[in-house]
């Protein structure tokens, strides 16, 4: 009986923290997209053969996303193929990988305001790196193959993102 109740406990807290993760990755995911948009808001774009990306997840082919099932899914199932393609996730087009460069701005609150702007992503961003690494480490991810391969590219795509926010700030530095 007692082996039984901490084999429970053990279960548990394993899918609290499964939980947990999907819906941090989740609100963090939904902050993302608002600071993508109103940083694109903030920086016009011109028509220069020289680009900076203001902020891209590159969701370079169509992913399905098992996090919106996975959360509603019964506790006691583990996520089934089937549920994993009953929600799909795609960032809107202007989170979607592109190509920018910020026209010459000349009223400083703007600049400062892109510039807050993107130091809030970066964090978003190195919040979303947490979560997807709390997910894969979580025993009912790494059990599915499915999920496992979304969260690894889902976390790719987010460290790419973040190497080129640091690109971004010290070429900024340096200009």
């Amino acid at each position: 009986m007692e082996q039984q109740f901490e084999d429970s406990a053990v279960w548990t807290v394993a899918t609290h923290n499964l939980d947990f993760a999907v819906r941090e990755y989740l609100l963090l995911q939904d902050q993302h997209e608002e600071l993508c948009q109103r940083l694109n808001q903030l920086s016009p774009v011109t028509s220069s053969s020289s680009s900076l990306s203001i902020a891209s997840t590159a969701m370079t082919s169509p992913s399905v996303s098992p996090t919106r099932s996975f959360l509603g899914r019964d506790s006691l199932s583990p996520c089934r193929d089937q549920d994993m393609t009953s929600h799909t996730w795609m960032p809107s087009p202007s989170c979607r990988s592109r190509a920018h460069q910020y026209e010459r701005v000349r009223d400083e609150s703007v600049v400062g305001e892109v510039a807050a702007g993107e130091q809030k992503l970066f964090d978003v961003n190195e919040g979303m790196k947490r979560a997807l690494t709390e997910l894969l480490n979580c025993e009912a991810v790494r059990q599915d193959k499915a999920m496992r391969t979304w969260v690894q590219t889902r976390l790719l795509e987010t460290e790419k993102e973040l190497r080129r926010g640091r690109r971004r700030r010290s070429s900024a530095t340096v200009d």
